[in-house]
């Protein structure tokens, strides 16, 4: 047998009088691989202090770097002693991969690097020497200590300097660690503050590690290091040990809130896999501007634990970058008696049930807790086992031992503390209360607090965050300012009786801001996503709120109110206290470097916006009247073209700049809508006369009748409305039909924008599409319909369910690496919104949520949407509903019809045209067409340019609406409806046109070098955005004459619904069409009668005659359609739409006005303008029946 040969003698991390009781005790050294592949495999190595362990535990180094701990039979020989076989040992080595790459102050890589000065705060109770020395025996070039001391006297700090060394000690507070710690952090000098726990020995390369970890990557905030077990001679810090993953896990990454860690679910709330703070070291003037530590939590609180885990989230939503750092290292000496292993488990609980609750409560971690909830189940049921890297063992042997009595026991004693801890985590958010009660929290929580916390800040220097583009505090502070004054306001109108201004205060209310109180308990985000959610928001609880009144007959306007009133003030009152500290903490940041303001692009272009934007306001306020054959443009004149022509030299400098691009965009998206609502005072479409009858009937009998018809049944918007007339006292609810459309114009241009910012890069492109989407419009009219609120709402579940990709690296069959986008998992906190505005849509828009989940089974379909089963959310409640309602559904829908594309998509015919309609009429629908064509061609060419599985995605998107006219009957309607859907999709993907490259790459250099010069640019964006301004306006306002109700029109048919006998029936002089028909909630006990239904209009190639046309209507009205009694009304719009869609002339329906004014068979009842109503007298009923 060959004698063995001693390679080395390797030493204990630390020694002690005491010996291992335990079989399962380990010894614990350090051993550098190349020192092991050094020897021979037949050698040993000796383990000096080893006498009494049957089991080693060494952490592998490589030249310093830590790689990973192996664990080793010991084997005990005469000569020798304790030793370990070094073939076992090179065996278990040989796998550990090598380390990452580190920049080193000592090995003199770290050039180009400066390190930042650092501050050691040590918190003692007077048993810190060993700790003491090792940090003093670091190699660094500039740091300092701090020792805080509860044996020191307040104000009586002590200055020393030891080994060239500053050591500077203050009293500690009263409190817990955190306190002490925060204590420090305010005392300390250097950039960087580290912390370590009193008994640790650091390694001598431990601020090296940790400095150039803060210098290598700018955003990290802070450091975390490895806490091995410096002694594991009983079973209780065998315990710890397990309990402790920064004890062995080896790995160096940085995590951000923003990353997908596949291995770690609980991001960004795997706090253990971030490190401990035994061992942390902070950017101190990010710290700061976070509060410092809560000091709630930690030991010496009645919590006991935690601080650490919430400083970790706190630094990660505060937009900082977290590194894990294994080369720093701290050796720890944990409790050796069990005795105090409940305490232990007990503050482990504690500290884990407080840090849940508070991220529970708080909004900056709220949706992310809810995201969180089923990993953090799943992991609280796991609560106590063992975690992080396991120690590679050598040989098999420990795995194969039975369990002693020792190991028996203790077994069961981890069962007990498991527990423990469980319980614990139950009952401690009752002790955070306490604490809470008591004063504890972050630094500013006082006075005195704010005092030091400003003072600590203007000596810190800049914070490390990474800008996200959220609204500060300032921006959430004015959104809950506008919110109270709004609802000010209203309760203004109501005690000094003024009508409009309570109506109009409550409807802004409960249409735009009613959103606006759950959004404050969320992270702040963008304004734009902000300001859309907080429409949508509105709707859906309005939506609701009205809808469940309406459906279960339980009409009690004023209650739901009340109760929105109180939790909107509960949440302003909750979040305001918050925006005010963040804005003092940014004003002492701010003051740390004062800069001059500068009047940048961003300015200019919204005061330009704006001003553009009240130019159109002013000249509508100025002109209101009646529409005109000019459309808005020949009424306002030339202060809409000049208030158009500002907000396009905006969007020409935004555009050029590459800021603030959203803002002329936005406003470019509802101004036309705004200016028709302030002019003509009436919605822009007739049909949305009949939803208004609806809503009356919901206000006048309390419900809803869902068997009537599928207004009834499909009633959330109805509903909505009449809940806000109701509340806010609104008498003539047109005044919605007429307002609402403005808030859904602006409200989906924002919408759209959010949506394209997922899927096109850069500042410039989404609103770009979004500007085309809203420039394209005309095709969609937006007006108080289900279906304009359906698109909104679609496009806020598909903002939700999608977001920007991001980039995974994987590995070809050949090796090669490529970046690949992949969708980000939905959480749960989106899908719980997802589902509910599915269910409102499901209850608003028949067709909707059908195109909805259309459109995400394509982006499932090509990985671009996860989960899989997404479009559940949305496609069951509407299913549901439909399939509860489907004898109503029955008569819009036939399987007949499915299949029968070109029939379906045949647009209605009109039997009555006589004439051919003006040139107006066709480029009104023309013009955007084709505008929608050729970007409907940019979009392929994307798509063929780019050829990758993102832009098919988008592409067959876009495709996804064709379904509708596969299987439904809707004829033009439907075409609109599919271009209303599509048209998102297509607009992105002709705002992501490329550069031609390859083949084609001359042109694309050729492009470039024209349009480099920013006045060609500039040239050539105005051209185009003028040009798209003029087709929207054109389109939005070309044939405002014949569809716009007047006034007086509405206020006939009003009078009408009002006071005609039931079973009336009124005869329209013209189109039903250019009617607002069934305004009242009368709609089924009187009715209307369209011109055509009594045939065609006389011949206008011959003399028209117009008594002989009163004559002819009247008798073929009486013969036709029996009813208590007869009305008729006459119109200008009647002649206007009559004109332009060839049924006659206006000329001669003027003719036909007069005729009917001196006929002795009809007699007038009320006129006011150009709208006159007259009732069928005797003598007129007995010409009809003669």
């Amino acid at each position: 047998m060959t004698r063995a040969t001693l390679a080395m003698v390797v030493s204990p991390i630390t020694t002690g009088p005491l010996f291992p009781t335990w079989d399962g005790a380990l010894w614990v050294g350090e051993v550098d691989r190349a020192d092991v592949h050094a020897s021979s495999h037949r050698d040993v190595i000796a383990l000096d202090g080893a006498e009494g362990y049957r089991r080693a535990r060494l952490l592998v180094r490589d030249h310093g770097e830590p790689l990973g701990f192996v664990e080793a039979e010991i084997t005990e020989r005469r000569r020798i002693g304790a030793t370990i076989d070094v073939r076992s040992l090179q065996r278990a080595i040989r796998p550990m991969p090598a380390p990452a790459a580190r920049v080193s102050s000592v090995s003199g890589t770290a050039a180009g690097l400066v390190l930042p000065s650092v501050t050691v705060v040590l918190c003692t109770d007077g048993a810190s020497d060993s700790t003491m020395r090792s940090v003093l025996a670091c190699r660094y070039p500039s740091f300092d200590v701090v020792v805080v001391s509860h044996a020191a006297e307040p104000g009586d700090d002590a200055v020393v300097t030891i080994d060239g060394r500053t050591v500077t000690t203050i009293a500690a507070p009263s409190g817990g660690l955190a306190a002490a710690r925060n204590a420090g952090l305010l005392a300390a000098t250097g950039a960087v503050v580290a912390f370590v726990d009193e008994g640790a020995v650091v390694d001598a390369g431990w601020l090296d590690a940790l400095g150039t970890a803060f210098a290598t990557d700018p955003d990290v905030a802070c450091v975390t290091g490895l806490v091995p077990s410096a002694e594991l001679r009983t079973p209780a810090q065998r315990w710890h040990d397990e309990r402790t993953p920064a004890a062995r896990t080896i790995r160096r990454r940085v995590l951000r809130l923003g990353d997908d860690p596949g291995d770690l679910p609980l991001h960004p709330f795997a706090a253990s896999a971030y490190g401990t703070g035994a061992n942390l070291a902070v950017h101190r003037a990010t710290a700061l501007r976070i509060g410092g530590f809560d000091t709630a939590f930690g030991p010496g609180t009645r919590v006991g634990g935690g601080d650490d885990l919430d400083l970790f989230t706190r630094l990660l939503f505060a937009g900082a970058a977290i590194a894990v750092e294994p080369a720093a290292i701290a050796w720890q000496r944990s409790a050796d008696d069990v005795a105090s292993l409940r305490r232990a488990a007990a503050a482990n609980g504690h500290g884990l049930g407080a840090w849940m609750t508070k991220n529970a409560f708080d909004r900056e971690t709220l949706a992310a807790s809810i995201d969180a909830a089923p990993e953090a189940i799943s992991a609280f049921a796991r609560l106590g086992l063992e975690q992080g890297d396991r120690a590679a063992a050598v040989d098999g042997s420990a795995a194969s031992e039975p369990l002693d009595v020792v190991d028996a026991e203790f077994a069961a004693t981890k069962r007990r503390l498991r527990g423990v801890e469980r319980r614990s985590a139950f009952t401690a958010p009752f002790l955070a209360l306490r604490e809470r009660i008591g004063g504890a929290g972050t630094i500013d929580r006082t006075a005195h607090g704010r005092h030091e916390l400003q003072r600590g800040l203007e000596t810190a220097g800049p914070v490390r965050e990474v800008p996200t583009g959220a609204m500060g505090p300032a921006a959430r502070l004015v959104a809950s300012g506008l919110l109270v004054g709004v609802l000010v306001l209203a309760a203004v109108g109501q005690l000094v009786g003024v009508p409009v201004l309570r109506a109009s205060a409550t409807a802004v209310f409960l249409f735009a801001l009613l959103g606006v109180a759950p959004l404050l308990f969320l992270r702040p985000m963008p304004l734009a996503r902000f300001a859309v959610f907080a429409v949508t928001g509105s709707f859906v609880a309005t939506i609701g709120i009205g809808y469940t009144m309406a459906t279960f007959h339980v009409w009690d306007p004023v209650a739901p109110f009340v109760v929105v009133v109180v939790g909107t003030a509960l949440a302003v009152a909750v979040a305001v206290p918050r925006d005010l500290a963040e804005l003092r903490r940014a004003r002492y940041v701010a003051d740390d470097a004062p800069t001059r303001r500068r009047w940048g692009t961003t300015a200019t272009v919204t005061t330009l916006s704006l001003a553009g934007l009240a130019v159109v306001v002013v000249t509508a306020l100025t002109h209101t009247g009646d529409p005109i054959r000019d459309g808005l443009f020949g009424r306002l004149g030339a202060g809409l073209v000049v208030g158009l022509a500002i907000v396009v030299a905006a969007a020409v400098v935004a555009l050029v700049r590459g800021r603030a691009v959203a803002v002329p965009v936005v406003v470019f998206g509802g101004a036309i809508q705004l200016a028709q609502a302030i002019t003509y005072g009436m919605p822009t479409v007739m049909a949305a006369a009949r939803h208004i009858g609806v809503l009356e009937y919901i206000r006048q009998y309390g419900g809803t009748n869902p068997a009537a018809d599928i207004f009834q049944t499909w009633s959330g918007l109805f509903a909505a409305g009449a809940w806000v007339a109701d509340v806010g006292g609104i008498q003539n609810a047109m005044v919605i039909a007429a307002w609402v459309p403005v808030l859904l114009a602006f409200s989906t241009t924002i919408a759209s924008g959010v949506l394209a910012s997922h899927w096109l890069p850069g500042p410039r492109r989404p609103w770009i599409a979004a500007f085309l989407i809203a420039m394209t419009g005309s095709l969609n009219t937006t007006y108080f319909s289900p279906q304009s609120v359906g698109i909104l709402l679609s496009l806020v579940i598909l903002v939700l369910a999608t977001g920007p990709l991001r980039s995974v690296d994987t590995t070809s069959v050949d090796g090669i690496v490529a970046a690949k986008p992949r969708a980000r998992k939905v959480g749960l906190s989106r899908i719980v919104g997802i589902a509910a505005i599915g269910i409102v849509l499901a209850v608003t828009h028949q067709i909707s949520p059908y195109l909805t989940v259309a459109a995400l089974v394509v982006l499932v379909v090509f990985r671009l949407v996860r989960p899989w089963w997404l479009p559940l959310v949305v496609l069951v409640p509407a299913v549901v509903f439909a399939v509860m309602n489907g004898n109503v559904l029955d008569k819009f829908l036939s399987l007949a019809n499915v299949g029968r594309v070109f029939d379906n998509v045949q647009p209605p015919s009109h039997g009555s045209t006589l004439l051919p309609q003006p040139l107006v009429t066709r480029l009104a629908f023309d013009v955007p067409a084709a505008a929608l064509v050729v970007l409907g061609l940019a979009a392929l060419v994307t798509v063929l340019l780019r050829r990758d599985r993102v832009h098919w995605g988008l592409l067959l998107a876009a495709a996804s609406p064709v379904s509708l006219l596969v299987a439904t009957n809707y004829g033009q309607e439907g075409i609109f409806r599919v271009v209303l859907f599509a048209t998102p999709w297509i607009a992105i993907l002709a705002a992501a046109l490329p550069m031609p490259t390859g083949r084609l790459a001359w042109a694309g250099s050729a492009v470039r070098r024209v349009m480099r010069p920013a006045g060609v640019r500039a040239v050539v964006a105005g051209a185009g955005i003028a040009a798209l301004v003029a087709i929207g306006a054109f389109g939005q306002t070309a044939l405002d004459w014949n569809r716009v109700m007047t006034r007086s029109e509405s206020a006939a048919t009003q009078y009408y619904d009002r006071t005609a006998p039931k079973g009336s029936v009124m005869l329209l002089t013209g189109s039903a069409i250019a009617v607002p028909s069934n305004t009242g909630a009368r709609y089924f006990d009187v009715s209307y009668l369209t011109r055509e239904a009594l045939g065609n209009y006389q011949d206008p190639s011959a003399t028209y005659d117009p008594e002989a046309d009163v004559s002819d209507i009247t008798a073929k009205l009486v013969d036709t359609w029996p009813a208590t009694q007869y009305y008729a009304l006459v119109a200008e719009p009647f002649g206007a739409y009559g004109e332009r869609y060839g049924y006659q002339t206006d000329a001669h329906y003027q003719e036909l006005a007069r005729a009917m004014a001196s006929s002795p068979y009809w007699k007038r009842v009320w006129s006011s303008g150009t709208t006159a109503m007259y009732e069928l007298t005797r003598e007129g009923m007995r010409h009809a029946t003669r």
